[in-house]
């Protein structure tokens, strides 16, 4: 069951672009189903209300085929209202739409199944249009879900049908000749046939993202190694004066030693500001490394279960709880483990620091609908006021005695140069949380 439930999980993930799907449908449902409608249902309307005023109910089937053409009015009117709603669906939402398209492929198969019962039930041609109806569905249906419920209906309904028109007939006295071979054999058609569409639009859509993420891993690839060398060029250039000014400090300072001044203490300043300089641009060398190491697929539960075990150590204890609330079947990220870990490891370690051994730490994972990974990093410390609020991402801002400021401008950088966003919630006495959103599927611009 576990394995089944996980399959599930990475099938409902195969889903594809909202605009992709929009333009399928706007081609099947608007261009070509619509004006095929727009063309047949005045006719069957108008045979539909003759028979009604013309025909006199006297027996089963009489009484069967008076609903059917009742239905047929009323499939009409629904049908004006649904093709509405597909001619202006450019203004729906990703569910509206969705909705209104599952809803009319249901009610177009009981219009196929009344059609089946007035032409001759299981001896009918209108079988194909169930066929054409599988075939539909697996076009214009984004989920696998979608397409394994409506592919049941219209089995479902084939089959009721057939049944149906069966009993009307066997009702007034007539009998049919056995059908129970072919009848089979169109139910076993419609369920491979139901498979094969489902298991190719998968593929399809599989092969997209593949292509996809091939292009994202190159531009992403490319934005990392161009940081890099600026990154790298920066701390290069800002580096070497400083070197040049500490070999002056110390020349200075052995000049003083033969003699008598009173400018060491100047000369010491210096020096501890140069090696204080020196300490911020080794850390802004962890831009420098964006060119190194390679991406990878990353998925995002088992990356906050390393982050925690680098900051709270098995064997250490600490008087912090954690509660742990993960989503499954979440899609992988695209990105170097060690920029995902300093994003993670930094968020904990200062929940952690402001904690001090007492409270509680939330880690919580989740999907977003745009096809992002949501991660949410809260504890139950004091809260920071507004005034730091607004000031926690400039680099080099510390409240921490020993901190040096760059922890969470580092964060911010790495959230951003995937295409992520974060965001920070907190009040006085009621805690912080972060929250990270991070693409599974995004095409970074080279800047």
């Amino acid at each position: 069951m576990q394995m089944i439930r996980e399959l599930l999980d990475q099938v409902k993930l195969l889903v594809p672009d909202f605009e992709q799907m929009r333009q399928r449908i706007r081609v099947v449902e608007r261009h070509i189903l619509l004006p095929i409608k727009a063309v047949a249902l005045p006719i069957i309307l108008w045979k539909a209300l003759v028979h009604i005023w013309n025909t006199e109910v006297m027996t089963h089937w009489d009484a069967t085929m008076h609903t059917v053409y009742l239905f047929f009015v009323l499939y009409f009117m629904i049908s004006l209202a649904w093709g509405i709603l597909v001619w202006g669906m450019d203004g729906l939402k990703r569910w509206q739409l969705l909705s209104v398209i599952f809803a009319g492929i249901l009610v177009d198969t009981l219009f196929l199944s009344a059609l089946m019962i007035a032409s001759h039930g299981f001896d009918s041609p209108v079988f194909w249009l169930f066929c054409l109806w599988i075939i539909r569905s697996s076009v214009c249906l984004p989920t696998f879900l979608n397409q394994l419920s409506m592919a049941l209906f219209i089995c479902i309904f084939y089959v009721s049908a057939g049944f149906l028109e069966s009993w009307a007939v066997s009702a007034d006295g007539y009998s049919r000749e056995a059908f129970v071979e072919p009848v089979v054999l169109r139910i076993f058609f419609l369920v491979i046939l139901s498979a094969s569409s489902m298991g190719l639009h998968l593929t399809l859509i599989r092969q997209k993202q593949v292509r996809d993420e091939a292009q994202e891993f190159w531009l992403r690839q490319e934005q990392i190694r161009a940081n890099g060398r600026l990154a790298a060029e920066i701390a290069h250039q800002l580096k070497n004066p400083l070197g040049i000014i500490n070999n002056v400090a110390y020349i200075i300072q052995k000049k003083v030693e033969r003699g008598k001044s009173d400018i060491e203490s100047q000369i010491q300043i210096i020096r501890e500001e140069i090696d204080r300089s020196d300490r911020i641009i080794t850390d802004l060398m962890g831009y420098a490394k964006l060119a190194e190491g390679t991406l990878e697929r990353l998925a995002i539960n088992e990356e906050l279960e390393r982050a925690l075990d680098q900051v709270f150590p098995k064997a250490s204890q600490f008087g912090i709880e954690i509660i742990k609330e993960y989503a499954q079947g979440l899609p992988n990220l695209m990105m170097q483990r060690s920029h995902l870990a300093e994003i993670l490891v930094n968020l904990l370690s200062n929940a952690r620091d402001i904690l001090e051994n007492r409270g509680q730490i939330a880690l919580r994972s989740r999907f977003s609908s745009d096809y992002a990974v949501i991660v949410e990093v809260a504890d139950s410390g004091p809260g920071i006021t507004p005034e730091l609020l607004s000031q926690i991402w400039t680099p080099y801002f510390t409240t921490k005695r020993k901190g040096t400021g760059l922890g969470l401008s580092i964060v911010k950088h790495n959230v951003e140069m995937y295409g992520g966003t974060i965001e920070v919630y907190s009040e006085l006495g009621q805690g912080t949380c972060f929250t990270i959103q991070l693409p599974a599927r995004s095409f970074l611009r080279i800047s």
